[in-house]
């Protein structure tokens, strides 16, 4: 059996193109590390859940899992002095892996990092295969079956395309496709990222943690406000931004700062994590005028305003609509251009991608036990923006990884924006 990549992997296999676009997290496995036993594991895992045998026809946008014995790709890593950074090197590693542009080949990679009475596991995946969500239920029923759990469920792994979804909300597809004038417009106020000229597009990696006193704090301000947590850490980090840049001038045409996060909307077009593995995402982007000179409350509002319709009018159809102009675009300009397509006609300074990992880490078995003590992810940058934030809630903390493309915004830019965001959140009250 075939499937049909949807609007959002057709995009993220255009992206891939330019260079490796990757996803990888990393959890921790409370047990003795046996490299030959967690080999056997991945092994298992893979073959009971459907998720061997991929290959991808990229010419028609179409792939299958055809199953068959496992092809495991698995390092062992030495113990490291300082864990935490041999944690973001093995990330910042991952990001940079390519994985073949078509044909048959296995879509995940794995590595495990020895820590004091267990290891952390991290899978490094084509990030055309699978969202956020099911790798952190894969990750679960893994380390379930690593614990000597019973075996898994076979996937669903052929879910419908997105035709579907506007075929059933005829409405608002109708709203959506009437309002891609007044998004086209809306975009030409947005400050373009920097580095918009670089082609040298190699990601770097930075960490940090806050714990759980700053996730009820964020919380409570999402409550109190009226917003939801991402919009907090949207606005948040459009505040953040501001600074990579001077001002805009007075007067001047593009005046905003945007970020774009990424929204899941498996609910409308799938079954739930533990039952249906793939990618179901739509982009969804806001912007401030003047987030520098405003308060946290100030940007976070206004990015609300822009998000509090997204779910219930599906007013993500609007950029699933844009996502597929784009797609004619890349095929008429010329092959120099396209590294700076999104950039100019969709500028946002950096990318969000937020993920609640409690719930989805026993979706596939309910033997993977308590969610492990720590979890974290990184993204590719691809040619949207020069930087993406993936921010995962653990349960315990939030862990933010930021990738970044240091030719075209320096490492220690990257860092004060970093801190800056990092501070706005420990700030709130």
């Amino acid at each position: 059996m075939q499937g049909a990549l949807n609007l959002f992997q057709a995009t993220m296999l255009r992206w891939r193109t330019r260079h490796p676009y990757n996803a990888t997290h990393v959890a921790r496995v409370p047990h003795a590390l046996d490299a030959a036993r967690l080999r056997a594991t991945l092994a298992t895992a893979l073959e009971e859940t459907g998720l061997t045998g991929y290959a991808l026809d990229a010419a028609r946008g179409r792939f299958s899992w055809r199953g068959g014995p496992a092809q495991v790709e698995l390092d062992v890593a030495a113990p490291a002095p300082d864990l935490r950074e041999a944690l973001r090197a093995a990330i910042e590693r991952s990001l940079a892996r390519p994985f073949p542009r078509d044909g048959a080949y296995v879509p995940f990679a794995f590595e495990a990092i020895p820590d004091a009475g267990g290891f952390w596991l991290l899978v490094v995946y084509d990030h055309v295969v699978a969202g956020g969500d099911s790798a952190v239920a894969l990750l679960g029923a893994i380390a379930a079956r690593y614990a000597g759990g019973r075996a898994l469920p076979r996937l669903e792994r052929h879910p419908a395309r997105f035709r579907r979804l506007f075929a059933r909300h005829p409405i608002q597809t109708v709203r959506a496709a009437a309002g891609l004038p007044r998004f086209a417009l809306r975009a030409r106020r947005a400050r373009r990222p920097p580095g918009l000229e670089i082609r040298d597009a190699s990601n770097a990696f930075l960490m940090a943690s806050l714990d759980a006193a700053v996730v009820e704090r964020i919380a409570h301000v999402a409550k109190r406000w009226g917003v939801s947590r991402n919009d907090v850490l949207m606005g948040a980090l459009i505040r953040a931004l501001a600074g990579l840049k001077p001002p805009a001038a007075r007067h001047a045409r593009r005046y905003e700062v945007a970020v774009a996060a990424i929204v899941n909307i498996r609910s409308d077009c799938a079954g739930p994590a533990g039952h249906t593995f793939g990618q179901f995402l739509s982009p969804f982007r806001a912007s401030h005028p003047d987030p520098a000179g405003a308060s946290v409350e100030e940007v976070v509002r206004a990015v609300n305003a822009e998000s509090r319709d997204l779910r219930s009018r599906r007013r993500y159809l609007r950029s699933l609509g844009a996502v597929a102009l784009s797609g004619f675009a890349w095929r008429v300009v010329s092959e120099e251009r396209r590294d700076s397509l999104f950039a100019k006609h969709y500028p946002v300074w950096a990318g969000l991608t937020t993920l609640v990992v409690p719930g989805l880490w026993g979706a596939i078995s309910s033997g993977a036990g308590a969610m492990p003590s720590g979890y974290r992810r990184g993204v590719s940058t691809g040619p949207l923006a020069p930087i993406v934030v993936a921010a995962t809630f653990t349960g315990t903390s939030l862990e933010l990884g930021v990738s970044f493309r240091p030719a075209a915004v320096p490492a220690a830019d990257v860092r004060a924006v970093l801190d800056r965001y990092v501070a706005s959140l420990e700030e709130l009250s």
